[in-house]
C-alpha cells in the first residue's frame, strides 16, 4: 500500500516523496506472506467498487509499471452447504450485479462438479462463481510500484522504524523521527497494515485496526489439481484452497492467539485440522504429503 501511494503521489506531480520501512527490504510484512487471491465477489458495494477499480489497474499494470502483476482470472468458486448459505450468496450477488459485476453467477451442484471436478459435491446445495476473479502475484505488484516510483524520484529508506511523530502547536505532523534520522514532512501516510494502529498512536490517534492471524498449510509438490483451478471456498466455515507453484495451499480462518495479536506462529493442531478438512472435501488429496515445515502464517 505504501509503495502504491508513493507511486501515485509522484505520478500526480507530488515532489519529494519518501517511503519509510522498518524492514531491511521490500516484502517483509504481510505482502510477502499473502496467498495472492483477487476477487470482486463481495457483499458490500464499496468492496465491489474497489475491486473493479483494482481489476482495471491489474489489466494495465504491466504497461504502467513495466512489471507483470501475474493476474490470472481463474475464478472464485463459492460453495454453499445449505439453503441459508446459498441465500446469503444470492444477497451478495445482487449487490455485485448492481455495481457492474454481472459475470458473477449462481451455479448448481452439477455445474460446480464441472468447474472443479476434484471436490465432493454431496452436501453442496449450490454456489457462486465469477470467472474474472482469480490470482495475482503480490510481490510482483510491490516490485512494479517500487520500480515505477523510483523512476519518478521517490526515495526508499529501509531499516527505518518510526519512533516519533513530531507535531507543531496546531497538532499538525511536521517531523518524522526514525532509526535513520529525522525527516521534515508536510504530510504522513500511514500504510503500516496490521501495525497501523501503533503508528497512529504516535500521532495521538486511535485507529481501530486489529491484526488477524491467517495460517497456510501446503502440500508437497504434486500435480493432482490443475494450476488453473479456481480458488474454491466453503462459505460456511471459510475453508479454501488453491494451487500455486505446483503445490496445493490449504487455508481455514481461525482466531489468533489470545492476548498476542501479533504472534504469527503456526499451530500444529491447526495443520492437522485443515488437512483433515481437505482430505474429506477433496478426496484426491488423501495421502498427499504435507510440507509441515513449509507452513506459514501472516497478519491480515
Amino acid at each position: 500500500m505504501g509503495a502504491s501511494v508513493a507511486y501515485h503521489l509522484a505520478a500526480l506531480g507530488q515532489p519529494d516523496v519518501v517511503v519509510l520501512d522498518r524492514s531491511d527490504g521490500p516484502g517483509a510484512g504481510s505482502t510477502g506472506l499473502a496467498t495472492g487471491g483477487y476477487r470482486a465477489q463481495y457483499a458490500t458495494a464499496i468492496n465491489v467498487r474497489l475491486s473493479l477499480l483494482a481489476r482495471e489497474k491489474l489489466r494495465r499494470f504491466a504497461d504502467e509499471t513495466g512489471v507483470d502483476p501475474g493476474y490470472a482470472p481463474a475464478g472464485y468458486l463459492w460453495l454453499a452447504g445449505s439453503d441459508a448459505e446459498l441465500d446469503l450468496l444470492r444477497v451478495g450477488r445482487a449487490v455485485q450485479h448492481a455495481e457492474g459485476l454481472t459475470e458473477a453467477v449462481e451455479v448448481s451442484p452439477a455445474e460446480i462438479a464441472r468447474i472443479n471436478p476434484a471436490i465432493r459435491v454431496d452436501g453442496i446445495a449450490g454456489g457462486a462463481f465469477c470467472p474474472t476473479d482469480g490470482f495475482i502475484r503480490p510481490l510482483r505488484i510491490l516490485e512494479g510500484y517500487l520500480t515505477a516510483a523510483a523512476r519518478l524520484g521517490v526515495r526508499q529508506v529501509w531499516g527505518a522504524e518510526v519512533r516519533r511523530l513530531g507535531r507543531d502547536g496546531s497538532g499538525r505532523i511536521v517531523e518524522v523521527e526514525t532509526d535513520a534520522g529525522r525527516i521534515a514532512v508536510g504530510a504522513v501516510v500511514n500504510a503500516a497494515g496490521p501495525w497501523a494502529a501503533s503508528v497512529a498512536a504516535l500521532a495521538g490517534v486511535t485507529l481501530p485496526v486489529v491484526p488477524l492471524r491467517r495460517q497456510i498449510a501446503t502440500t508437497g509438490p504434486c500435480r493432482l489439481l490443475p494450476a488453473d483451478m479456481p480458488m474454491t471456498i466453503w462459505a460456511g466455515d471459510g475453508f479454501h484452497l488453491r494451487v500455486r507453484d505446483g503445490r496445493v495451499l490449504l487455508l481455514w480462518p481461525t482466531p489468533g492467539i489470545p492476548g498476542r495479536p501479533f504472534d504469527a506462529r503456526v499451530d500444529p493442531a491447526w495443520i492437522d485440522a485443515v488437512v483433515a478438512m481437505a482430505q474429506a472435501r477433496v478426496p484426491v488429496l488423501r495421502g498427499v504429503p504435507i510440507d509441515r515445515p513449509g507452513a506459514w502464517a501472516g497478519l491480515y
